[in-house]
């Protein structure tokens, strides 16, 4: 584990947090939660799975997600959400996407940009500062030879 725990961003009844980064040869991964609850929640299922309050789908909603942003060694891109679980009703919404950087930051530094503005959720950027990683080939626990 290359960083712990930490709040993205939160604004009243809507959060994302970052359980941890992994850190692999090949790059990190970058475990999210989202939690939301009252209104929030509800736009986050109405965003998420295209239906409102009644379980009505909504036909004409775009739907919309987490937007991660992300900077690694010169490279800015915005990260897709792979894997994870999505649940929700009309109280609250859980969201756990996980996202994979491909590659490891030379200076061991990433920054972050989150938001969801659909959901209430605003724009906000942090620099996440990882553990030492130039021995981390050595540190690789295999599970096959």
């Amino acid at each position: 584990m290359a960083h712990g725990p930490v709040v993205l961003a939160s604004d009243g009844d809507v959060a994302a947090g970052l359980r941890c980064v992994w850190a692999y040869p090949e790059g990190l991964l970058l475990p999210v939660v989202i939690r939301a609850r009252g209104v929030h929640a509800e736009a986050a299922v109405r965003q998420t799975f295209g239906r409102d309050r009644a379980g009505v789908h909504a036909s004409e909603l775009q739907g919309s997600a987490l937007r991660v942003e992300v900077r690694v060694n010169d490279h800015n891109g915005v990260a897709e959400a792979s894997g994870g679980s999505s649940s929700g009703g009309e109280e609250v919404f859980t969201a756990e996407p996980h996202y994979w950087i491909g590659e490891l930051p030379r200076d061991g530094q990433i920054d972050l940009r989150v938001s969801w503005p659909e959901v209430g959720l605003a724009d906000t950027a942090m620099t996440l500062h990882l553990e030492d990683l130039t021995d981390l080939r050595e540190r690789v626990v295999r599970l096959l030879p």
